[in-house]
């Protein structure tokens, strides 16, 4: 069992500055979820190939389990998705939200996320991985998020928005990944 704030996680973003990096415009959040969160998923067994990267090594929590339902409606919250328009300077409605991991060997390459995403909110799961790269529009490194149970980071989607993920060497990389229109 674990437990979701709303109260946290608005704080959390409220609190968090916006950067605008050339148009790369994103928060950097530490301690998403507050003190009281706890959630491990290594131990599930419902896992699944993503649709659109079965070729890759990631797969995703079902739909079907109760923790991601839980997570859904609190994604779907008023108070969340207000902070973070408020924040962004733009109307968003929740989309969707998964549980991924990805394991040794899975990699990729610089990209922005299709038009339909506006905002995406990735929080880092587990401990010791490679974190999310933010590239600039020539594919050069910017910055890598460190990836840290309970942080993260939202990155507004532009043509700027370019983010990737160096080839994973350890097994477990578990992140929650939620979108916004």
């Amino acid at each position: 069992m674990f437990n979701l704030s709303t109260k946290e996680v608005v704080s959390s973003i409220e609190k968090t500055p916006l950067v605008n990096l050339n148009g790369l415009v994103y928060q950097e959040y530490r301690n998403f979820f507050g003190n009281n969160f706890n959630l491990d998923i290594r131990n599930k067994k419902n896992f699944e190939k993503l649709e659109n990267q079965t070729e890759l090594n990631r797969v995703k929590l079902s739909n079907d389990d109760i923790d991601l339902k839980k997570i859904k409606i609190f994604f779907m919250n008023t108070q969340v998705t207000k902070a973070l328009e408020k924040k962004f300077k733009t109307n968003l409605r929740f989309e969707s939200v998964d549980i991924w991991m990805d394991n040794k060997g899975y990699k990729l390459a610089p990209h922005t996320d299709n038009a339909g995403i506006k905002l995406a909110l990735q929080i880092y799961l587990s401990n010791v991985n490679k974190g999310t790269g933010l590239y600039d529009d020539k594919g050069n490194s910017i910055y890598t998020f460190p990836f840290k149970f309970n942080s993260g980071y939202a990155l507004y989607n532009n043509e700027h928005s370019h983010h990737g993920v160096e080839e994973i060497v350890d097994n477990g990389r578990i992140s929650l990944y939620a979108r916004y229109s």
